[in-house]
């Protein structure tokens, strides 16, 4: 299922592996300034299975709810986590999350021995042209050699290459000294430049800064989405053209912002009346066959219908009564304009938003307003910060 829609353990934007336990504790705790970033983040821990393990795992999941871990404890331990933070000795156990197992995905033991095993758990947690954020000396691993612990660059390498469209963006943090005289060469035949691997000492300066930094500049926008039977949930997502078309191959309609105050509607549940006519075009018989048609519909800052699909869309996700219709008929009427004219203005115009749908029924009128038919599955993408009341 895509990263879009997919329930349970998610692929994220932001993926660290890190093989000591202390180590992923105080770059968690140094998470906790400014607006936080576990709910985009998969830690991958390579540190051994054992009681230690086990229990610290439960706690990070207990103290930073949205977290996702893989770590090397049993699946049926899962079961435990809630136990562990409510018995008062983790730092969060007042406010155990729901769901906990669900943020837990046990790292297989061939991962230990294995380097294709390992990569393709670290690349099935990470987001196309998500972050990448490596330990360069990773002491568990029985792969790597002892006295050549940078060879752990080329687990990244392989991880990059498993991505055929946007793939990661991988970078490394080391507490070695004179790192660059050390595996210098070999960073750059790897296809990473020397000069960008982190100081691991530096949390607060340089490896926090970079997780935020990146996240800001790669995913800018917050797509807020519900869907039947579910609890509305976010998403940070790009700019990229591929990373808009899966988003809207799994939702039915969805309102981007242009960040300039323009807007676009797309989403699978639009009309697309040249569909038809682009399947009966010839075509060479050794050429592939036309992409799926996407119908997208831009709107200048301040256009009217703009503004009602996004009322629609906010109402929907807040679960809301829907919008009165005397409410957008007086939007759109002069001043002055009685009940009658209000409701034939907003009657035309929600007419033509419908004249958008493939069925036309997806808007409702009910009780004197109008709302989306709640088997959509809809989405609203701002800015990161914007808020949700954005227009």
């Amino acid at each position: 299922m895509s990263w879009v829609a997919a329930e349970g353990f998610q692929r994220r934007p932001l993926v660290v592996v890190e093989d000591h336990l202390y180590h992923i504790t105080e770059l968690l705790e140094r998470l906790g300034g400014g607006p936080p970033l576990y709910d985009q983040l998969t830690v991958v821990c390579l540190d051994r299975p054992g009681p230690d393990t086990t229990r610290t795992t439960a706690g990070w999941l207990a103290a930073w709810p949205g977290l996702q871990v893989i770590a090397a404890v049993e699946p049926g331990a899962a079961t435990a986590f809630p136990d562990a933070a409510a018995n008062g000795t983790e730092p969060a156990a007042r406010g155990a999350a729901r769901g906990v197992a669900a943020r837990f995905q046990p790292l297989p033991p061939a991962a230990f021995t294995s380097p294709h095993r390992l990569c393709q758990t670290v690349a099935a947690a990470l987001r196309p042209g998500g972050l990448l954020l490596q330990d360069v000396q990773l002491q568990t691993l029985s792969f790597i050699p002892a006295d050549r612990w940078w060879e752990s660059i080329y687990l990244a390498s392989a991880v990059r290459g498993m991505f055929a469209e946007r793939p990661p963006v991988c970078r490394f943090v080391s507490n070695k000294r004179g790192y660059e005289a050390t595996f210098g060469r070999d960073l750059l035949d790897a296809g990473f430049d020397p000069r960008e691997v982190i100081d691991k000492g530096e949390l607060d300066r340089a490896v926090v800064p970079t997780l935020r930094g990146f996240l800001d500049r790669a995913f800018p926008l917050v797509l807020r989405l519900a869907a039947p039977g579910r609890a509305p949930w976010e998403l940070r997502v790009g700019r990229a053209g591929a990373e808009r078309d899966e988003a809207e191959d799994q939702l039915d309609l969805v309102l981007w912002s242009a960040g300039d105050g323009a807007q676009e509607l797309g989403g699978r549940a639009l009309a697309s009346p040249g569909a038809d006519a682009a399947a009966r075009r010839p075509h060479h018989l050794d050429a592939p066959p036309p992409g799926p048609a996407r119908r997208r519909v831009a709107f200048k800052p301040g256009n009217q219908e703009a503004v009602t699909w996004r009322c629609l869309l906010g109402d929907r996700l807040a679960g809301g009564p829907g919008l009165p219709v005397i409410e957008v008929g007086r939007r759109l009427a002069p001043a002055g304009a009685g009940k009658p004219e209000l409701t034939n203005l907003a009657a035309r115009h929600i007419h033509s938003l419908r004249g958008r749908l493939q069925d036309p029924a997806a808007i409702l009128t009910a009780h004197h307003a109008y709302r989306l038919c709640e088997r959509l599955t809809v989405g609203l993408a701002d800015e990161a910060g914007a808020g949700p009341d954005r227009r």
